[in-house]
């Protein structure tokens, strides 16, 4: 447990779909973040915006992790191309310390340190669509040996195995199951009148198991179903034992009101409690 008044600071960019540009980049490349989490769905539906929005994340002179959504499930060898190529630019360029950091992740760990402590990041099973079902299973089959919601299951909990410090977070696509059924739910279905759990069992048991194995989860955080539905909006933050569900898709993130455009995105603050709270920044 951290005793100081340091805190980390880290900003959450929800399912882009889109709306980022070289403003982003230039913004969060100054701001007083240690890490940048991006939930997903760079593009609104073809290969060169998703591949656009890539080479602009990449351009970002700041520590950043990009999960992969399921818009993004066609593209991403050319969108993890672009990450590098926008990687190796910035390295030749030397433009600082932090520059060249933006990686596409999916299961896999990154620790970090912030403001003095040890974190890992914990990349869930990227591509998701939600539900019970495996979704894009000759994608994840391809990439990372996963067949089954069963091979996923037993691939997170290796991870959590292998996490190596006592905290974590975890960035995913779609959030766990066991967060509600209702279609304003953090992750509800709301495409259905039935309504009902959209959640991901995989991660759910991911998260269930770090519990067991005493590794405190500081936060989940994930996009995927968007916090506007037709029954209203939906919870985008709630806590449960100590762990805070971030649903940070605010679809469209970028909007024009009378003042100018504004852009979204949730701030996670870690000192001895943690903060969580949205951030509309204006042009």
């Amino acid at each position: 447990m951290l005793t100081t008044t340091m805190r980390g600071r880290i900003a959450v960019v929800g399912d882009l779909h889109g709306h980022w540009d070289d403003w982003d980049a230039r913004y969060f490349s100054a701001a007083d973040y240690d890490l940048v989490l991006v939930t997903g769905d760079l593009g609104s539906g073809s290969s060169d915006n998703g591949v656009r929005i890539a080479r602009s994340l990449g351009r970002m002179s700041k520590r950043a992790l990009v999960m992969p959504g399921n818009n993004d499930v066609q593209y991403v060898a050319r969108i993890a191309a672009e990450l590098g190529h926008q990687r190796g630019l910035l390295s030749l360029l030397r433009r600082d310390e932090g520059a060249g950091q933006v990686h596409l992740c999916g299961y896999s760990l990154h620790t970090f340190e912030l403001a003095g402590r040890a974190l890992t990041v914990l990349a869930a099973r990227p591509y998701s669509r939600g539900g019970p079902d495996l979704t894009y299973g000759n994608e994840l089959a391809a990439r990372f040996g996963v067949t089954s919601m069963e091979d996923s299951t037993r691939k997170l909990c290796a991870l959590v195995d292998a996490v190596e410090t006592p905290e974590l977070i975890v960035l995913a696509h779609n959030g766990p199951t066991g967060l509600g059924d209702r279609a304003t739910d953090p992750w509800g279905r709301d495409f259905s009148p039935e309504q009902g759990d959209w959640g991901d069992p995989d991660l759910r048991h991911a998260l269930d198991h770090a519990r067991h194995r005493d590794k405190r989860v500081l936060a989940v955080i994930a996009g995927h179903m968007h916090t506007r539905t037709h029954a209203g909006l939906r919870t985008w933050c709630i806590e449960r034992d100590g762990t805070s569900f971030i649903n940070a898709a605010r679809v469209p993130r970028i909007w024009e009101e009378n003042s100018g455009v504004v852009r979204h995105h949730v701030a996670l603050e870690l000192g001895e409690t943690s903060e969580v709270r949205e951030v509309l920044v204006r042009e």
